[in-house]
């Protein structure tokens, strides 16, 4: 949970008490820990025989075409419905549609409400659920044998009638924007989703399928109603049934529950027509505070439907799709520069795309990336030895008759066959044909399908540490800080255009929020320079069988961005300081970073209230809502990068009484009572803070000194 509400960093007793300290060993300790056990990988079990369960498949009269797979060794049935619903289908300027008209199917219909689904599928043990993704919406139930009735019924009522409620919309986009911020702070969602813009252009195939803080915030009801009714339509759909289940039973069904169902116009894709570079496009995502690089190098490549399917399979199964393959040979074991490195194929309608990506220390970067293009030439230099090409085979040939163990793994891969226009042949034969690639096809398709010298190369990093050699190796390198990347773009630079006149509701928001500052003290409060709280509090961290008090709290504040907490509990003293740059967290002892979540606290609460009017912040109103059963207006403020905190104001005094965001999938509010004149600043006394609708925190200052001296030493980490 990130928060920062008052100039006292009060939620983060709930970090302390909570959590704990983080563990000192991160991700790539473990995977050292990891190869230490087993440095060399156990080769790949001999190929399974496969025996692919008989099925009948069968077309309503709208269209829907329906697939029976009888699997009577479990009492269990697994319906999968798949439409033309995935994000290649959004309109232009509405990235994220796709996947947020899926998640809302099950959160309220004609008939039942978000709670009522939950409840009927929670007493009968069953599951219910719905997605998006490249090019297809999915909507799914599991049920036992005996509850197929409302299996069929339930699917066809998220499926048919979703009325997106504007509760659970308002509630879809909270979790939506906080889980997307945690995203874009992440420097491997940032090089996946670049590297895809960049090799497909316009083409909706380049689209962030969680779409941008922007672009959600612009989606509306009557957006998602509108994708529904055009895209959730039975021609082009495939249903199939698997599992305990007789077909005459299961087509009676179908048609019961989905023979009603409307047709719609037929859709299409547009052509995939991706820029074509002469040689490499290199482009850095800079971002200061990664410790890593995360290196992706990419091509647009090949349909399902393409004669080299089978043959690019063991490509990439030579390439990186796993420990024993070349990339992770070379960059892992052999250099030592990553815990990681792999290769991957996206195989849609149209070309899809071929991907290598690794992750390493920043001062390697340009060394990785220089291995990963080696090891994609070397295989277009000689055929692959069969030490090393059997193997490969081997580990896709044994895959296969794992992936169709289970009912839904049936399903995935009938649909994906039917999808491309297959059958069961297709199926029965893809072990044979996988092993029948020679190393002269492989060969062959990393000369003719391959081309590193063309790939378009994101490295999202820290800039400065590597800049400087990768230039000497390829002079022409885009730099784009991380502040001014448009993943809607094919630049990928926001529009650097004057910026447009606020509307009528923008100004009436803003003129809000400055009443608030004024009755915060106005411009002795928005250029307040610090300031030293004292007080106590109680805590009650989720799952705690009682409060915990905090009998001591003292906070100090340097502004912008510095702030240090001390607190004693019963456990002892904890301190936890951030100066601007850099975190820690010290209990007893022990001290450690704590960068990460500090930074993340800077961007939400109470003190964003200073930036009202700000370049790089926005305002909007918001309809009005109760607090403490009295209206409040509410206006939400955001900057530059999406992150919002809701000020809820008293109409008669501009008091901010609440303030609420959304962080990491969680709801936090604090309400602020018990104002108080200090040295011309009004500062609230009291603070009670509620996470996911629960009382986790209440806080009761004693004594505050603004803009008194405070020593930046305090907020240094400790020497160990």
């Amino acid at each position: 949970m990130r928060n920062r509400i008052l100039p006292f960093s009060a939620a983060l007793l709930l970090c302390f008490l909570v959590s704990g300290l983080p563990g000192t060993t991160g991700a790539q300790t473990n995977a050292k820990q990891e190869t230490r056990k087993r440095a060399t990988p156990p080769g790949p079990a001999p190929a399974k025989e496969i025996h692919f369960p008989a099925f009948q498949e069968k077309a309503l009269a709208n269209g829907l075409r329906v697939v029976v797979i009888e699997e009577h060794k479990d009492p269990l049935v697994s319906l999968r419905l798949v439409v033309k619903g995935g994000r290649s289908y959004e309109p232009e300027g509405k990235a994220g549609l796709a996947e947020a008209t899926a998640s809302l199917l099950t959160k309220g219909t004609a008939k039942r409400s978000a709670q009522q689904i939950a409840e009927a599928v929670d007493f009968v043990g069953a599951s219910i659920g719905a997605n998006a993704g490249l090019e297809s919406g999915f909507a799914t139930a599991s049920v036992t044998t005996d509850q197929l009735d409302l299996g069929f019924d339930l699917l066809a009522d998220v499926v048919l009638h979703p009325t997106f409620p504007p509760d659970e919309v308002d509630r879809w986009r909270r979790q939506a924007l906080s889980s997307l911020q945690v995203q874009q702070q992440s420097a491997s969602y940032l090089a996946s989703r670049a590297v895809e813009r960049l090799i497909f252009g316009d083409h909706p195939y380049g689209r962030p399928g969680s779409g941008t803080p922007e672009s959600l915030r612009g989606l509306t009801r009557d957006d998602f109603a509108a994708y529904h009714k055009n895209h959730y339509i039975p021609n082009g759909a495939f249903l199939a049934v698997v599992g305990d289940v007789k077909p005459a039973d299961a087509f009676a069904r179908a048609e019961r529950a989905f023979g009603g169902w409307a047709k719609g116009a037929d859709l299409s894709l547009p052509q995939v027509t991706p820029p074509r570079y002469e040689r490499n496009r290199i482009v850095v995502v800079d971002k200061p505070d990664a410790v890593q690089t995360e290196i992706r190098l990419a091509q647009v490549a090949i349909p399902y439907r393409d004669p080299d399917l089978f043959v690019a399979e063991v490509y990439n199964s030579v390439t990186g799709a796993s420990p024993s393959a070349r990339l992770y040979e070379e960059i892992r074991k052999k250099r030592g520069l990553s815990y990681g490195a792999r290769s991957s194929f996206v195989e849609p309608t149209q070309a899809g795309f071929f991907v290598a990506s690794t992750f390493t220390k920043t001062e390697t970067s340009v060394e990785a990336m220089k291995v990963a293009l080696d090891v994609l030439r070397d295989l277009q230099k000689q055929p692959v030895p069969a030490s090393e090409l059997e193997p490969a085979k081997t580990f896709i040939t044994g895959a296969f008759p794992l992936e169709i163990e289970t009912a839904d793994g049936i399903a995935d891969k009938v649909l994906e066959a039917m999808k491309f226009g297959y059958g069961r042949e297709f199926l029965e034969s893809y072990n044979q044909k996988i092993s029948a690639v020679t190393a002269t096809d492989v060969q062959r398709f990393a000369k003719e399908r391959i081309h590193p010298e063309r790939m378009a190369i994101v490295l999202a990093g820290n800039a400065s540490a590597f800049l400087e050699p990768l230039k000497k190796s390829f002079p022409d390198v885009e730099v784009i800080p991380v502040a001014d990347l448009d993943l809607l773009r094919n630049d990928l630079r926001k529009p650097k255009a004057a910026q447009a006149a606020p509307s009528a509701a923008d100004t009436k928001a803003l003129e809000l929020l400055r009443q608030a500052q004024a009755a915060l003290g106005g411009k002795p409060f928005v250029e307040q320079k610090t300031q030293i709280a004292k007080g106590k509090a109680t805590m009650t961290p989720p799952g705690a069988p009682q409060p915990i008090a905090v009998p001591t709290l003292v906070s100090y504040r340097r502004y912008p961005d510095a702030e240090r907490t001390e607190i004693t509990t019963a456990m002892g003293s904890m301190v936890r300081a951030y100066d601007g740059a850099s975190g820690w967290m010290q209990m007893g002892p022990q001290t450690v970073d704590a960068t990460n979540q500090m930074k993340d606290r800077q961007i939400y609460g109470f003190d964003q209230l200073r930036h009202a009017g700000q370049a790089g912040y926005t305002a909007r109103s918001l309809p009005d809502e109760p607090v403490n059963g009295k209206p409040a207006h509410v206006v939400e403020l955001a900057d530059a990068s999406g992150h919002a905190t809701r000020f809820y104001l008293d109409p008669g005094t501009n008091q901010v009484v609440k303030v609420g965001w959304e962080s990491n999938g969680q709801k936090i509010e604090a309400l602020l009572s018990d104002y108080r004149d200090v040295d011309g600043i009004k500062v609230p006394f009291k603070l009670d803070v509620v996470q996911d609708g629960t009382p986790v925190m209440k806080v009761e200052l004693s004594e505050v000194q603004v803009n008194a001296p405070v020593d930046a030493g305090l907020f240094k980490k400790p020497v160990s």
